[in-house]
């Protein structure tokens, strides 16, 4: 028989264990809780009128990502491409490591792949397609694809709708793994610059809450055109090298003085924004997050207040993560920034972070957002892609990803349940585009390791006006200006916009209940302007044939570019 001192000891581990058992439970039950809340809750108490919700139908699309979380970065791209010049876009989706890229045309109410019709080369399996952009590099009114993978950079020229390959040359560490991809002639001489954000290789991954270590990632690079579609590096003459992990930039107007001036979002710190000065070099200017941490992934490109001016969305951890994990080795925790963030544009490269204000701020872990007009009253929308293919959690708690519509007082209210576009699988991006030519946008989730999703948009009652520039050299961050009888309307032509992809090139004007615009007008790249009075609404302006032949007016003194 056992002691009594021993018996005593035995109660007493029995009810530890118990203890730490129930512990254990509460402590489960407590985390399980916390990412169900999450992903079930509404961040705020906002309404809005039922007749200011779009409404969408699923159509067919039959693509599903293949990722290979071993060497893979946890990013499927993919662009919207006019290929024939038919004013439709067509669906570029790249490929995992084991996996062919495909190309996918609306025909019939379904989304067929159109892969072998357009000759789309094989890229093999010992690469993944991880960055995206479509324009027209050869300027022969064709627009090719540029890509980004583990090897480097290659172009698909576009000769009549059919593809060959070019690889080019890249200058890029033995570290680093091509990400988003943006383009745009810095230098106005007449062809296209690329900017390549990079991430460290996945096989080289320490962890992804490394903050303060500043010798750790890979350094994105800045790529002149010589002029022959061969690139050279002019990343540290130009004052852009820096180590760390980047998703996306974008190259975009930011002070409306005609330069294309750089964003870029780095993951693990800060989003870096920088002035063009016209000599091939940028200086960086200070914004909300400059030397300050988050993790800015997804990027939106727009002007969501509609003062002229090009604002930012960026996505974050959000509410997903706990502060206290999500900011890693972060040491003064006052510095982190959790939350979503939007930059409204002041103007002279002056930013102030909205979000609270606008009601957007609170929301959970995103990845690439979207600005677009998606029921034409005039007002910017915001489409965000949730949930993480590597992230636990996410695999019991699916997040919705979020379909925000802008409401006529600044805020965004979710209707991503009552539009219909609520997404259960690990999405990266939205793609926006007028697929059936009815004057409104419709939409796809892009989805990594999951089947992507379509949707068209059933419309209404509200007047549009789209403009198509095409994709050569000089529409590269256009920007563009609908005057109505009581309002102005401003969009840019950029690439890059969402994470790793790449938008529509129609611009899409919604006007409400406007029945008449009395101009249109183009700064395009080089200076030149394109100026139309009184055009037809509720249809596309096709512009290509006017920007082919420059016939522009002479370039606009600067003093009148910040009041258009």
């Amino acid at each position: 028989m056992l002691s009594k001192n021993t018996r005593n000891l035995l109660s007493i581990f029995k009810k530890t264990f118990i203890v730490i058992g129930l512990i254990i439970v509460a402590l489960l039950t407590l985390v399980i809780w916390f990412f169900w809340n999450d992903a079930t809750s509404e961040k705020y108490e906002i309404t809005i009128d039922d007749s200011k919700i779009p409404l969408f139908e699923e159509v067919a699309l039959d693509f599903k990502h293949q990722y290979n979380g071993d060497k893979s970065l946890p990013i499927a791209p993919a662009a919207l491409i006019d290929i024939n010049n038919d004013n439709v876009d067509e669906v570029f989706f790249g490929g995992g490591m084991h996996q062919e890229d495909a190309i996918f045309a609306y025909r019939n109410n379904k989304f067929v792949d159109i892969s072998s019709e357009v000759n789309l080369p094989k890229k093999g399996n010992t690469v993944t397609t991880v960055g995206l952009v479509s324009a027209d590099f050869d300027n022969n009114g064709f627009t090719d694809i540029l890509l980004g993978r583990e090897d480097g950079l290659t172009i698909y020229y576009n000769t009549d709708g059919k593809f060959t390959a070019k690889k080019i040359d890249t200058p890029i560490n033995e570290k680093s793994t091509p990400a988003g991809l943006t383009v745009g002639d810095i230098d106005k001489d007449g062809d296209l610059d690329i900017f390549m954000s990079t991430y460290i290789k996945k096989e080289l991954m320490e962890g992804q809450t490394i903050f303060e270590d500043y010798t750790y990632g890979s350094t994105s690079e800045l790529l002149l055109n010589n002029g022959d579609d061969t690139f050279k590096s002019i990343t540290k003459s130009a004052g852009l090298d820096y180590i760390h992990n980047t998703f996306q930039g974008v190259l975009v107007d930011i002070d409306n003085d005609s330069w294309l001036d750089l964003i870029v979002v780095h993951d693990t710190g800060e989003a870096r924004t920088y002035k063009n000065n016209g000599d091939l070099t940028y200086t960086m200017k200070p914004n909300p997050l400059t030397k300050k941490f988050a993790y800015p992934m997804g990027l939106a490109v727009g002007d969501y207040n509609n003062d002229g001016l090009v604002d930012f969305m960026f996505s974050n951890t959000g509410s997903t993560l706990p502060r206290a994990l999500a900011k890693g080795d972060i040491k003064d925790a006052s510095l982190f920034n959790e939350k979503w963030i939007l930059f409204r544009n002041d103007g002279d490269f002056q930013f102030t972070d909205t979000a609270k204000e606008t009601k957007i701020a609170d929301y959970e872990f995103s990845w690439g957002c979207t600005f677009a007009d998606m029921n034409n009253d005039g007002l910017q929308d915001l489409m965000v892609a949730e949930n993480y293919v590597d992230l636990a959690p996410n695999k019991l708690f699916r997040l919705k990803s979020r379909f925000l519509v802008q409401k006529e007082d600044g805020t965004f209210a979710p209707t991503e349940e009552k539009s219909g576009v609520v997404n259960p699988h690990y999405a990266i991006t939205s793609l926006v585009s007028d697929f059936n030519n009815d004057g409104y946008l419709d939409m796809i989730w892009v989805n990594i390791d999951t089947p992507s999703l379509a949707y068209i948009n059933k419309g209404g009652t509200n007047n549009y006006l789209q403009v198509d520039l095409g994709e050569s050299v000089n529409v590269q961050g256009a920007r563009v200006t609908v005057t109505t009888p009581t309002k102005k309307l401003t969009e840019w032509l950029v690439t890059g916009e969402g994470l790793a992809s790449d938008q529509t090139a129609l611009l899409q004007f919604g006007l409400g209940k406007e029945s008449s615009v009395s101009n249109i007008k183009i700064r395009l790249a080089n200076d030149k302007v394109i100026s139309v009075d009184n055009p037809e609404i509720n249809t596309i302006i096709d512009l290509k044939a006017e920007v082919e032949k420059q016939n522009a007016t002479l370039e606009t003194p600067k003093e009148d570019i910040q009041q258009d």
